[in-house]
């Protein structure tokens, strides 16, 4: 069985396989299937699951921290990485995750209250994009989210969403 083909597609699946396996492909069925209708989550983004990336949950971004800092602070504190692995994660210089871990321990020494939440992969991150622009193309172009919604999510303005969303498609088509 071809597992880039059959990822959350049961019907081809050995039906003489023992019951507990029968079992765990249908649940996989049923979670993968579940992923795409509610989370809107892509055939590729399910792929990245199955090895593993890190998923960011959407709501560190709405608190008082900026983008930078929230995303340092949340891979540094949840997943215990080193600003080198954070870098190589995110494209960001060392120094600068540095800098904006510090100032986001100041403004915020209690670690994040996570609440159910979407989630995006940090692979996102790892562009000429700013946290803010690679997270809200990310929503709008993979998600299929409007403006309204990503605002609520990221406790912003529809309009600021607007702009930024403007900002990125600029950059993605090489006119900064």
């Amino acid at each position: 069985m071809d597992f880039n083909k059959k990822i959350g597609d049961s019907s081809e699946f050995n039906h003489s396989a023992n019951p507990e396996e029968r079992f765990l492909v249908g649940m996989f069925s049923q979670i993968t299937e579940r992923l795409k209708q509610k989370y809107n989550y892509s055939h590729e983004e399910l792929l990245k699951l199955g090895n593993n990336e890190l998923l960011v949950p959407v709501s560190i971004f709405a608190g008082k921290l900026s983008p930078a800092e929230a995303l340092a602070k949340f891979l540094k504190e949840k997943h215990e990485l080193n600003y080198h692995e954070i870098s190589e994660l995110t494209g960001r210089d060392k120094r600068s995750l540095w800098a904006n871990y510090k100032r986001a321990v100041k403004k915020m020494p209690s670690p994040f209250d996570i609440n159910d939440s979407i989630s995006v992969p940090v692979s996102i991150f790892n562009s000429e994009k700013s946290i803010l622009e690679a997270l809200t193309s990310y929503l709008k172009d993979i998600k299929k989210m409007r403006n309204k919604k990503i605002a609520q999510l990221l406790n912003k303005n529809p309009a600021n969403i607007w702009t930024v969303y403007s900002r990125a498609r600029k950059k993605e088509n090489g006119k900064k």
